[in-house]
């Protein structure tokens, strides 16, 4: 559904993508960002959550915690008037928090979706992160103990649940809202530690019958754990609510009384609620691939980049007579995306251009930032690979 809405609205990134990979300056398997893009949408998103008194983190997973597209969408997109905007980057486990912090970037939120393992606390209290996300008492322990040798006091964001919570498989845990009080008695205890507020995720779910994004019951269990940290004293806790941030649910989000979010996706217009904005956010991914070979009438173009929840439906292979759409077919989840299946006969070395939602941190690709699209001055700023190190990028005359 990506593709044909980057065909409409940024069809420049298409015929750019497919020059560089016909005169070798990027190889197959690589996603292509028009860095312009998506700095024209981290300001709207800036301006936003200005409107809404909203604080953002930058969630980087998605394209591959570029450091290049970092840094831009931190400079376009903070308001450092107001704090609002893209104050920092997000990390979802501890190896991306050591990308991002080797990169230079601020690490701003540690701990969420994944903890930080046993023997890492002294390297993650370096990054002086703004919060630190724990889902149990024993983490807590951990922190408690690291933060007093250091003599520190770090600030953390509980992750609380409660009955009829949604949890994707492997991201379950946190703190029972029912025994929320009895929690925070047990912290308060522990030196080296200041509860600042909570989170959960998803909080936001895209909803196919309805065509648009509706709070999850977690952003309901925040409220409620909102207002007994106010209870307790804590003015303004810090209500983080992840998931599906984008211009369609900002507004719902402040209403719910989140005070920070996380945007990933929205950052290239490839959230599912952007499809139906009046005025959408930018489309600004492409993935190139080529055609390989053919067998039994279909054509194989090379893969490395797929992602099994992206919902990749099309494709189109660039002919002699121009662009052709047809039918890309999934790879089956149990194998390994060596080839993606296109429908019909089509050459070998046919540039092959998609569009879908992905995390590149988790592909084999290539990502290559170009920039000058919107003024049709276009540049090919690098090449990365999917964990944000950069390439040594073949030049022609």
């Amino acid at each position: 559904m990506f593709l044909r809405f980057l065909k409409a609205h940024n069809p420049a990134l298409i015929d750019y993508g497919a020059y560089l990979l016909e005169q070798g300056l990027i190889e197959s398997d690589t996603y292509v960002l028009d860095a312009d893009a998506i700095e024209h949408n981290a300001c709207r998103l800036r301006d936003l959550s200005k409107k809404h008194g909203l604080a953002l983190y930058f969630m980087s997973k998605q394209l591959g915690h570029n450091p290049e597209i970092a840094r831009r969408v931190l400079a376009a997109g903070k308001d450092p008037s107001s704090g609002h905007g893209f104050t920092g980057m997000v990390a979802v486990d501890f190896r991306e928090a050591q990308i991002l912090h080797f990169a230079g970037l601020p690490v701003k939120h540690l701990g969420h979706l994944c903890q930080v393992p046993k023997g890492s606390w002294d390297t993650a209290l370096e990054m002086k992160s703004e919060v630190i996300t724990l889902f149990s008492l024993e983490k807590a322990k951990e922190l408690s103990q690291a933060a007093s040798r250091h003599g520190l006091v770090q600030n953390i964001l509980l992750r609380i649940r409660n009955e009829g919570d949604i949890f994707y498989q492997g991201q379950e845990g946190g703190f029972l809202l029912e025994t929320l009080n009895e929690t925070l008695d047990q912290i308060e205890k522990l030196p080296g530690v200041r509860v600042s507020g909570l989170t959960s995720f998803p909080c936001f779910i895209y909803n196919s019958s309805e065509a648009k994004s509706v709070p999850s019951p977690n952003a309901h269990t925040l409220s409620q754990g909102a207002a007994l940290l106010r209870d307790r004293g804590i003015r303004t806790p810090i209500i983080n609510m992840p998931s599906c941030n984008s211009l369609a649910t900002l507004p719902l989000a402040a209403e719910l009384g989140a005070t920070h979010l996380e945007p990933g996706h929205s950052l290239t217009g490839t959230t599912p609620d952007n499809l139906n904005e009046k005025d959408p956010l930018t489309p600004a991914l492409l993935y190139l691939s080529e055609i390989s070979h053919q067998h039994e009438g279909r054509s194989y173009s090379f893969g490395g980049g797929y992602y099994r929840r992206s919902n990749l439906g099309k494709a189109l292979v660039k002919t002699a007579k121009g662009y052709e759409e047809t039918e890309a077919l999934s790879p089956d989840p149990e194998m390994i995306d060596y080839h993606i299946q296109l429908k019909g006969l089509y050459p070998s070395g046919s540039p092959v251009c998609m569009s879908f939602r992905t995390q590149i941190f988790v592909t084999r690709s290539h990502v290559a930032v170009v920039e000058g699209l919107s003024k049709s001055e276009p540049k090919l700023l690098g090449i990365w690979d999917s964990a944000g190190n950069k390439v040594k990028q073949r030049l022609k005359a």
